[in-house]
């Protein structure tokens, strides 16, 4: 994970922080998360049904009872398929 330790300080209005607010939650982000992402070029999308999410453990399950080499390739896959749902690099 990284470690993030500088602050940039941006001012906005009550009404701008509202906005910007509602769209992190809308996503599913924080707002740290959200402005970082849409400072960086990303277009983060809605926030998958839970779901989804279901889906993905229980891939993992599956991959913890396989083999260690197949293992490894569903988590892998499924690590990406996490980042392509939630707006991961």
């Amino acid at each position: 994970m990284r470690k993030r330790s500088i602050g940039i300080n941006v001012r906005v209005t009550v009404t701008e922080k509202k906005k910007v607010t509602m769209l992190a939650r809308k996503c599913g982000l924080s707002l740290s998360e959200y402005l970082r992402q849409r400072a960086l070029g990303y277009e983060p999308g809605g926030h998958p049904p839970t779901e989804v999410f279901n889906v993905l453990d229980k891939l993992d399950e599956i991959a913890e009872s396989c083999s260690v080499q197949d293992g490894a390739t569903i988590n892998a896959q499924t690590d990406r398929l996490r980042d392509l749902f939630i707006g991961g690099n």
